[in-house]
């Protein structure tokens, strides 16, 4: 009777899609890719010479989506984007140029990158203004990313990890999670603020 009762919880739980929902492998390895491009050659041609270094066809959508998280996590860092100022607009295509150039940027910048980066991988990821909680207390004004799967938002905040981590190993806290996964974290407010709107 006991394994009956086992059998029939774990039917529930598969048909509820609960442990699937979590999982961020699953979700994203189960998402059909529609690839776009920005639309501004400058950025286009960089985010596909960077997907080109860090990507191949034998990976997974998860590992690519992995790449390029750790990617602007190993390789960029919080600061003035002076390559951005180059150009008369701040726009999402601008701030995503000037990151995966100059490799230094403030929310904005690295939330751009990834949202660039992932258009160019296949999925409909944008960009979200709001608060976000500060860890001396307190929120301030805050862009991340989101990636619908499956009819949810899930958050990807590279520049936050990045932050947490400080030069140490990513714990890939703000990676694939729902808002109800990080109670308290996140108030957005405006999507695309401006940057990277829904493309659908």
């Amino acid at each position: 009777m006991r394994n009956f009762l086992a059998t029939c919880a774990a039917i529930l739980i598969l048909l509820s899609g609960s442990v699937e929902a979590s999982n961020a492998e699953y979700l994203l390895n189960n998402t059909v890719l529609w690839p776009s491009s920005s639309g501004a050659d400058y950025c286009d041609e960089i985010v596909q010479s960077t997907l080109a270094q860090i990507t191949h066809d034998g990976m997974t959508n998860y590992q690519k989506v992995l790449a390029c998280y750790d990617y602007l996590i190993d390789n960029c860092r919080y600061g003035n984007n002076v390559t951005r100022l180059n150009f008369p607009e701040a726009n999402g295509t601008a701030r995503a140029y000037g990151m995966l150039t100059g490799h230094v940027g403030a929310c904005d910048d690295y939330s751009c990158a990834f949202a660039a980066l992932m258009r160019g991988i296949g999925l409909n990821c944008y960009t979200v203004y709001g608060q976000t909680a500060r860890a001396s207390g307190g929120y301030t004004g805050h862009i991340w990313c989101v990636i619908k799967l499956n009819g949810v938002e899930y958050v990807f905040d590279p520049q936050i990890d990045d932050n947490i981590a400080k030069g140490g190993p990513t714990g890939y806290y703000r990676f694939c999670v729902t808002y109800g996964e990080t109670p308290g974290s996140y108030y957005p407010s405006e999507i695309g603020h401006g940057y990277f709107y829904p493309l659908y």
